[in-house]
């Protein structure tokens, strides 16, 4: 199992300014404990062997593999998944919770297919509005009145 860094943990899921105090205090005191150094440690050896494992394969499994992953990730991205439809599409729910800066990549995703979404909406939107005005244009001129439409009436 892989244990998420104290900074991820508290970026990702928890906001310090919502916490009461002594909530606040029973997590400071587990980011302190033995047990939550342990994690860390078990997190760090997961993380080192998973990149020894990705180092053996073959110049070709690498390129399959970095190919796989990152294909699966941006379609469930451009989709508009949350974290949680991020590791099931990867197919590591619920272990993948705990993959070391999953969050951070699930983020970065999430804002350039979000970024790129409201552009695309935005310039439909555009489009839309100089169509109507093409159209109004038109109807002014076929009135003869080359100002565009007479809004007085």
């Amino acid at each position: 199992m892989r244990i998420a860094n104290q900074e991820t943990l508290v970026s990702s899921e928890l906001s310090l300014e919502k916490m009461t105090e002594e909530r606040k205090k029973k997590l400071s005191e587990w980011w302190d404990s033995d047990a939550f150094k342990e994690f860390q440690k078990a997190n760090e050896e997961a993380r080192q062997r998973a990149i020894g494992k990705y180092h053996m394969l073959s110049e070709e499994d690498k390129v399959d593999m970095v190919e796989a992953i990152t294909y699966i990730m941006c379609k469930a991205e451009s989709e508009g998944c949350s974290h949680r439809g991020l590791q099931s599409a990867l197919g590591i729910y619920p272990a993948g919770f705990w993959v070391d800066h999953l969050m951070d990549v699930h983020n970065a995703l999430w804002t350039y297919y979000h970024d790129k979404k409201s552009d695309r909406e935005l310039k439909s939107d555009l489009d839309t509005l100089d169509s109507f005005l093409e159209k109004n244009d038109e109807a002014a001129d076929e009135s003869g009145n080359v100002e565009g439409v007479d809004h007085t009436h």
